[in-house]
């Protein structure tokens, strides 16, 4: 895998970025307010907005805000490209620090309805540590 972060709002791969975010299987977990956003990940400290390649193709991305040795995440892959292994992959490099952020724990929120990414974070050694409405928190510790 790849990984490029944006880092300016001309990025050539937002627009297909924005397309893989309006399909419905994306959409009914994660919006994106598309005017603010891109100006948030580009301009704000400690916020990462990676482009994740496979064979020179772009398959996912991951949002990072690093906040007092926290790393907040989140992971999105293409419709197209799930069921691959590649969210596990995008776990395996952040828990070892491919991107390069130094972080004591990694927390996500996610939909009590999708069953697929509660499998993955557990099986990558996430623990369950609270419930806020619809979104259950995750948390990976360093040993």
């Amino acid at each position: 895998m790849i990984y490029r972060l944006i880092k300016n709002l001309d990025d050539e791969d937002i627009p297909i970025i924005l397309s893989a975010y309006k399909q419905p299987s994306i959409t009914q977990f994660i919006s994106i307010d598309e005017e603010n956003y891109w100006k948030y990940i580009t301009s704000s400290d400690n916020v990462y907005f990676y482009k994740i390649y496979k064979d020179d193709i772009l398959v996912s991305t991951i949002h990072l805000e690093l906040d007092n040795c926290v790393l907040y995440m989140s992971v999105v892959v293409f419709p197209e490209y799930q069921k691959q292994g590649i969210a596990t992959t995008i776990l395996k490099d952040i828990q070892v620090g491919k991107t390069g952020h130094d972080f004591d724990k990694i927390r996500v929120y996610i939909d009590e309805k999708n069953t697929a990414s509660l499998k993955l974070f557990e099986s990558a050694g996430f623990m369950y540590v609270n419930k806020d409405e619809e979104l259950l928190e995750y948390e990976y510790s360093k040993s």
